[in-house]
């Protein structure tokens, strides 16, 4: 069985027409129906009924294209594999950015760094700070953006950006043309949170800020991410405290207002395996250094 074949035939089920899937192929019909039927013959089993309109999958074809899909993936991914190892950037470097954090300097720090270093290959993960830790004591992760605490002993951290809150408003909030505004102001307004279980460290700092100015939120709704916070708060579901940095976002339907008095600072951490020896790890945080002290 050839590669070829298997892409012949799933073209061909993806299209149910020998005609439109010769002409996606740019091979003649003829030849297409000869590559299918050896395909069958090699199998002994039929994958295609004609019909009037075109083909059928039989229970074997249907079965055999999920395998046939598998297995074209798989050798698309070994070529890339391979082409990127010909090229000299095997190197790898995992990086994660937990949940509501700001993912415009991460990601901005990638692409200074595939700059500087393309010949590594960056792979970028949103994930919560717990798994962040475990993934870089296991050596899944090589660096990660997180919330302090970082306690293990396994584990080096560094704060890389403090920032304060602002508040998120819907555009046509009766506060919304306000340059800053007292936090208990908003204390009988529906909140948007972060959910605690994803991140617990922002969570708790939103509910005692929110204490503080006199309050305990309403908050009958949450979100994950930062750009999901702000798209329930443009919709009118609700307000939102956020970090400073969310004012990069270009959000239609939103508007920031500084919060008086300030409130607690939210930090930026990046964590990565004590022992660790990677010069790309090394050059990596160098630059994220420098990009969040300008930031």
């Amino acid at each position: 069985m050839e590669l070829r074949h298997l892409r012949y035939f799933v073209t061909l089920a993806e299209t149910l027409h020998f005609g439109h899937a010769a002409a996606k192929l740019q091979i003649a019909q003829p030849s297409l129906s000869h590559q299918i039927q050896q395909l069958e013959a090699e199998l002994q089993a039929t994958l295609l009924r004609r019909t009037k309109r075109g083909v059928e999958l039989t229970e074997a074809g249907r079965i055999f294209l999920d395998e046939a899909r598998d297995i074209l993936a798989r050798s698309d991914r070994a070529a890339l594999v391979a082409r990127r190892a010909g090229r000299g950037d095997a190197v790898k470097l995992r990086v994660g950015v937990g949940y509501c954090m700001d993912h415009m300097n991460a990601t901005r720090a990638v692409g200074l760094f595939d700059r500087a270093h393309g010949q590594v290959h960056v792979e970028l993960h949103t994930l919560a700070v717990a798994a962040q830790i475990e993934a870089l004591k296991e050596g899944r992760l090589d660096i990660g953006f997180v919330r302090p605490p970082v306690n293990d002993a396994a584990l080096m951290s560094e704060v890389l950006v403090r920032e304060p809150f602002v508040a998120a408003l819907p555009a046509k909030h009766r506060l919304a043309k306000k340059k800053s505004v007292a936090l208990s102001a908003l204390g009988q307004e529906p909140f948007v949170l972060p959910p605690r279980q994803a991140v617990p460290v922002y969570h708790d700092l939103v509910l005692r800020a929110c204490r503080e100015a006199g309050f305990i939120p309403n908050a009958p709704h949450e979100a994950d991410h930062v750009l999901l916070m702000l798209g329930m708060v443009a919709a009118g579901t609700g307000v939102a405290l956020v970090p400073a940095s969310a004012r990069q976002v270009a959000q239609t339907g939103v508007t920031y207002a500084t919060l008086r008095p300030s409130h607690a600072l939210l930090e930026t951490v990046v964590t990565w395996r004590r022992n660790e020896t990677s010069v790309s790890v090394e050059q990596f945080l160098e630059i994220a250094r420098q990009l969040m002290a300008g930031s």
